[in-house]
């Protein structure tokens, strides 16, 4: 056996050292996987406990660095059509107690990690959004279009990314003899990170800014 061993040294010494970096290339996957995983973004999207449009729309940065809140994106689908409209900056009519956390009547701003944004209450956004399509200011309740559902849409910039990130999250709009009842389609909001739906990002702001 050790004169087999020593026979064949060379096989063996090569056959090892091809099996340590293959390890080491597995350990450095793991790493940058992990390293990738921790500083990619993370925005959340939620609102408070009540169910129904008086609730606030909260977003959240759970990235491991500081986000900037480029837009908001609002879009409702009713059973004869499907639109979206900007909300960023705050509109006179919204009612809100104080300007947001950077004392801006904005929508925009930095979010540093950990943080919450509150974005104003939902039935303040939808009325916001019929603007686009109303003549009054504030369009009342009941001559609101059947909305089925609503999406947020966070557009947002991180880090040294060149291509904008984002996140959005669905609510079912339904409505019974206490009023308007809102639910979230899923557990949490689905992020925005593959590079085509990053790119459609960066053309959609600058739509909004021409």
């Amino acid at each position: 056996m050790i004169e087999w061993l020593f026979a064949h040294s060379r096989i063996i010494n090569s056959a090892t050292n091809i099996a340590m970096l293959l390890i080491w290339i597995g350990y450095l996957q793991v790493l940058v996987s992990s390293y990738h995983r921790q500083t990619r973004s993370k925005i959340m999207i939620t609102r408070s406990g009540v169910d129904n449009l008086q609730s606030r729309c909260l977003v959240c940065n759970m990235s491991s660095e500081p986000i900037y809140l480029l837009s908001l994106m609002i879009e409702l689908k009713t059973p004869d059509d499907l639109n979206s409209y900007p909300i960023t900056e705050i509109e006179g009519f919204e009612k809100w107690d104080n300007p947001s956390d950077v004392d801006l009547w904005s929508r925009q701003g930095p979010l540093d990690p950990g943080k919450v944004r509150d974005m104003g209450s939902f039935k303040e956004m939808i009325a916001h959004a019929l603007r686009y399509t109303k003549d009054t200011d504030m369009p009342d309740e009941a001559d609101w279009p059947a909305i089925e559902s609503l999406e947020i849409k966070v557009i947002a910039s991180y880090g040294s990314e060149n291509l904008p990130v984002g996140a959005k999250r669905r609510f079912d709009v339904k409505s019974d003899h206490q009023g308007w009842v809102l639910r979230p389609d899923a557990a949490v909001a689905r992020q925005i990170r593959a590079r085509g739906e990053r790119k459609r990002l960066g053309t959609l702001l600058e739509e909004i800014r021409s």
